[in-house]
């Protein structure tokens, strides 16, 4: 009896191990940003200049490849300040040479929650980067890439293995090239169509959330100082139909943290390019609050110019 139940369980799970293991194969396979990171991150660490940190704003807004000092962006979806704080903290002891750090300050970054302990891309950045940001001992299931969000790399292999529908063309910086296929192209950059569409916006102020990531945002500015590292902060510029839908308050209480900031650290230059619609048209923007890869050459030369002030 005790053999039949250990074959019967093998018949079950081996299956499924084997099942999963193509799984995350395909997962590890597929066009990927961080996985060119990483490469990057492993070849170059001690001629690494300057450091990108943000959310997917930054991501799409700066392309390292256009910039004179080695760069390395590890701006990311959904990314926070603590997260940006934690792969600081990580992987400085690597970067020898490290100069400078830039940062973003969207809009409402100060009244959004920060990322949890159980941050989905924690497993991301414990297995590209060799950053632990989980706050506890980690294990083996903690770099199962697959495993942190299974509807989104389940979409993913679809797209790219079986429909072929997901053009993209990460170039060694972890920059992907290819990033205009979104709601603008769609519509052909009609600004009148666009003007139709719906597209999400934090207008919901949160003063208690305010005072927690404000207190954070200072420790990150502190500690950077204390490395005797200069910072960037940069606002990502936003099209025209986002500017006006903001919330006034919680534009004012960032505004005034910005302002603190640049009276308080002598190490920090801005480039707040959120309201600059001068520069940038609708045909540099993938959708209402992120760039694509026109627009980013734009800002990026804009950095460029930051950067050259600290060199």
């Amino acid at each position: 009896m005790p053999k039949k139940f250990i074959t019967y369980l093998l018949l079950f799970f081996v299956p499924v191990v084997l099942g999963y293991v193509v799984i995350e194969y395909l997962t590890l396979h597929l066009p990927s940003g961080y996985a060119k990171n990483s490469e990057f991150l492993n070849e170059n660490s001690n001629d690494i200049k300057v450091l990108v940190l943000g959310s997917s704003q930054m991501k799409d807004a700066v392309n390292a490849e256009l910039l004179k000092p080695l760069t390395i962006n590890l701006a990311s979806g959904d990314q926070h300040h603590n997260t940006d704080f934690k792969l600081l903290k990580g992987l400085l002891p690597q970067l020898s040479n490290l100069k400078a750090v830039v940062l973003e300050v969207s809009y409402s970054h100060f009244e959004l929650p920060h990322n949890s302990k159980d941050f989905w891309k924690n497993p991301v950045y414990l297995k590209y980067y060799g950053v632990n940001c989980f706050e506890r001992n980690t294990y083996f299931k903690d770099q199962l890439i697959y495993l942190s969000l299974p509807p989104f790399y389940s979409e993913k292999i679809y797209d790219h293995y079986i429909d072929r529908h997901d053009p993209a063309g990460f170039n060694a910086f972890g920059f992907d090239t290819l990033n205009y296929s979104g709601r603008f192209k769609d519509l052909l950059y009609n600004e009148a169509e666009i003007a139709k569409t719906r597209f999400k916006i934090n207008v919901a102020p949160n003063p208690k959330i305010f005072k927690t990531n404000t207190t954070l945002f200072f420790e990150l500015l502190d500690y950077i100082a204390e490395q005797d590292l200069q910072v960037i902060i940069c606002t990502a510029p936003m099209y025209k139909d986002y500017l006006p839908k903001r919330n006034s308050e919680i534009l004012k209480r960032r505004d005034s943290v910005l302002s603190l900031v640049s009276q308080r650290y002598s190490n920090v230059l801005l480039l707040l390019k959120e309201e600059d619609l001068q520069n940038f048209t609708v045909k540099d923007y993938w959708n209402q609050s992120h760039l694509n890869p026109d627009g980013a050459s734009k800002f990026t030369q804009m950095l460029q110019q930051r950067l050259d002030r600290i060199n």
